[in-house]
């Protein structure tokens, strides 16, 4: 790595820090520039302005939340020979990603999705990493319906979409724990997943 984006990676990783302690109206400049051991000035060589190396940071916060995740995934269930294959392979993914140690995973992409609802920046690289994980998971369903396993009457992308929205949607139930028996939950989620996936022939 140059030393130029050794630097820019730097600075991205103490905003990154800054934003995770305390939120985006945290970060200051001059701060992240002393984090890294280089003048303020310098820290406008690589962007612009405070807001955009905000934005630079909650889109690379946005965009490890979901590294090591589709990939593993897509590379197992394409293996797949057979519909129990396919369905093992559903449910460790599911049963991974909803493990308590990614639950703080889930919060920062929520939270950088608010992010976007006023970031035009954000919301753009924000939809092209959804894209991406969302293209991964349509070729599996694709590869699925192609076999005979995944139902044929609802649309790929749909579906991967639906899929990733039922990850994300672990949020509500992990802001009350007191309420929501998460266990239960992952149990009512994995089982609606495969449910949805599975298909059926007509009567």
């Amino acid at each position: 790595m140059s030393v130029e984006l050794d630097t820019r990676a730097k600075l991205l990783n103490a905003t990154i820090d800054a934003i995770a302690s305390g939120g985006e109206g945290s970060v200051r400049v001059s701060s992240v520039a002393a984090e890294v051991g280089v003048r303020e000035p310098s820290v406008y060589h690589f962007f612009k302005n405070r807001e955009a190396l905000v934005e630079a940071a909650q889109i690379e916060r946005y965009r490890r939340s979901y590294a090591e995740m589709m990939v593993p995934f897509e590379a197992a269930a394409l293996m797949a020979d057979s519909w129990d294959d396919f369905e093992r392979s559903v449910r460790k993914i599911f049963a991974a990603i909803y493990t308590p140690a990614r639950a703080e995973v889930r919060s920062i992409r929520m939270n950088v999705m608010g992010a976007a609802q006023t970031s035009p920046a954000i919301a753009a690289a924000v939809n092209e990493i959804n894209l991406e994980n969302t293209e991964s998971l349509a070729r599996v369903m694709t590869f699925g319906q192609e076999k005979g396993w995944v139902t044929k009457d609802l649309d790929a992308m749909a579906l991967a979409y639906w899929g990733i929205g039922q990850i994300n949607g672990r949020v509500m139930a992990e802001m009350n724990p007191a309420e929501v028996d998460l266990e239960a939950w992952n149990k009512v989620s994995i089982e609606a997943v495969l449910a949805i996936y599975r298909w059926k022939e007509p009567k």
